[in-house]
C-alpha cells in the first residue's frame, strides 16, 4: 500500500514535492530506479537497511536505516526488501538545498542522513518506526522538516526560474528576468538542484515521456507530447536515462512511478 500526499504547510510546500509511505509485505527481489533529477530522504520503518548499488561502482554499497539520496541522473539497481515498510520525502527541484546546501556533490550518491543531521537523523528514524499509521508518519516527517528550514531565499528565486524554463523560455531570458548573470544562475542551480540547468531540463523531458510510455502508447505521440524533436531523439534519451528502449519501458512492470521491476521477477 502506498500513501502519498503533498505538504500542507506553506513553508514545506515550497521545498517538498511529495511525502510518501509504502508498506508491502511481499516486497522482494530487485528493481531499477529511474533518474528523477530530485533529491530525497528515506527512512526504513522495518529495520531493514537501505542498501544501494552505486551506479559507477557496482561493487561498492552503503547501508543505513535513513539516507539522503542526491538527484539521480542514471538508473540504479536496488533491493525491494526495504519496501516492506519505508517512508520518505521527494523534494522540489532545488528544495533540498534549503536544508542541505550545497548538494552539487551528492548527485548520483546515496549517503547516510546522519552526515547532514548528525544529532537528529537516527532519533527521527526511531520515532517514525514507532508509529503505525501512514498518515501519522507523513505528519511527523513534514513537521520535522519544517523545523530544519532556515533560508528559502535561493529556492524562491529558483522556483521562478524553473517555472520559466519549463515553459520553454531560453536560459538567457530567464537570467535577465531574475537579474542574474548566466554564471550566477548556473552556480545557484548547481548548488541547490545538484544539476546544471540544461541537464535538469533533459531529465524533466525524460520524466514526461516516461509517464506516457504505457503498453498501448504510440511512441510518436509520446515524443511529440514530451517535446522531443522526433521519435528517434526520444529513443536516444530514453536509452541514455533508462538503459532500455522505449518499447521495453512500455512493457515494463512499474509498481510505483520511476520503479521498474527486475525482469526476472
Amino acid at each position: 500500500m502506498l500513501t502519498a500526499r503533498k505538504p500542507t504547510n506553506e513553508a514545506t510546500r515550497l521545498i517538498i514535492d511529495w511525502l510518501w509511505c509504502v508498506s508491502d509485505a511481499t516486497a522482494n527481489g530487485y528493481e531499477t530506479l529511474l533518474p528523477s533529477g530530485r533529491a530525497q530522504i528515506m527512512f526504513s520503518l522495518s529495520g531493514s537497511h537501505l542498501r544501494e548499488h552505486y551506479p559507477y561502482d557496482p561493487d561498492r554499497r552503503m547501508a543505513s536505516l535513513q539516507v539522503f539520496q542526491g538527484p539521480s541522473t542514471v538508473p540504479r539497481r536496488a533491493s525491494r526488501r526495504p519496501q516492506v515498510a519505508l517512508c520518505g520525502v521527494s523534494f522540489q527541484p532545488g528544495g533540498a538545498g534549503a536544508l542541505f546546501r550545497p548538494i552539487h556533490n551528492t548527485t548520483d550518491h546515496v549517503l547516510d542522513l546522519a552526515r547532514f543531521w548528525p544529532h537528529t537523523a537516527a532519533p527521527l528514524g526511531d520515532r517514525l518506526r514507532n508509529l503505525g499509521a501512514h498518515d501519522a508518519v507523513l505528519d511527523l516527517l513534514e513537521n520535522e522538516i519544517g523545523k530544519h528550514i532556515e533560508d528559502v531565499s535561493a529556492m524562491v528565486v529558483l522556483k521562478r526560474g524553473i517555472e520559466r524554463l519549463r515553459a520553454g523560455e531560453a536560459i538567457k531570458d530567464v537570467c535577465e528576468d531574475l537579474r542574474l548573470s548566466p554564471y550566477a544562475f548556473r552556480r545557484l542551480f548547481l548548488r541547490n538542484v545538484g544539476l546544471a540547468p540544461k541537464h535538469y531540463l533533459r531529465i524533466e523531458r525524460f520524466r514526461i515521456a516516461m509517464d506516457g510510455l504505457l503498453p498501448a502508447a504510440s511512441l510518436s505521440n509520446v515524443a511529440i507530447d514530451a517535446q522531443f524533436s522526433d521519435q528517434s531523439h526520444m529513443t536516444r534519451e530514453v536509452k541514455h536515462f533508462a538503459s532500455m528502449t522505449p518499447s521495453r519501458l512500455c512493457a515494463s512492470v512499474r509498481p510505483y512511478v520511476g520503479h521498474v521491476l527486475d525482469p526476472a521477477l
